[in-house]
């Protein structure tokens, strides 16, 4: 599965990018319980059209245009198939986190009535997801 930016249209404002696993869904309890009956195996992770302009504002710290480009299709893998979870201690949101020419961090926003958004793409420096494994966000 890949993300189809070129999708979107008046009629299709968002796609689905995927859904939480249960090993996922396990792991994200079990550091952040408050998450219980918010996640679901069930339900649609989604990526409405409006947050490819927000996105692109991070184009230029992916070290060119063409690994932005299909770490923004790969979206959908980076979460089937992260290096790292990581769950931010205050914000509602869960970030997956895999290794390109850097480790690249898609927050996925996770609301109080359970609905799952795609929030971001960025690079992560080394040392922030060292900081992460060593606090147990990771």
């Amino acid at each position: 599965m890949e993300l189809d930016i070129n999708l979107f249209n008046e009629n299709q404002k968002s796609q689905s990018i995927g859904r939480f696993s249960q090993h996922m869904m396990d792991f994200i309890l079990s550091k952040k319980p408050d998450f219980a009956g918010r996640v679901s195996t069930d339900k649609d992770i989604l990526f409405w059209a409006a947050r490819v302009k927000h996105t692109e504002r991070h184009r230029k710290d992916f070290a060119n245009d063409t690994e932005f480009e299909q770490c923004l299709k790969d979206i959908p893998q980076i979460i089937h198939n992260p290096d790292y979870i990581s769950i931010h201690p205050t914000d509602e949101s869960v970030s997956f986190i895999k290794k390109y020419s850097k480790h690249v961090s898609v927050a996925i926003k996770i609301s109080t009535d359970g609905k799952m958004v795609y929030r971001t793409m960025h690079p992560l420096r080394e040392a922030q997801l060292n900081e992460y494994i060593k606090n147990g966000r990771a």
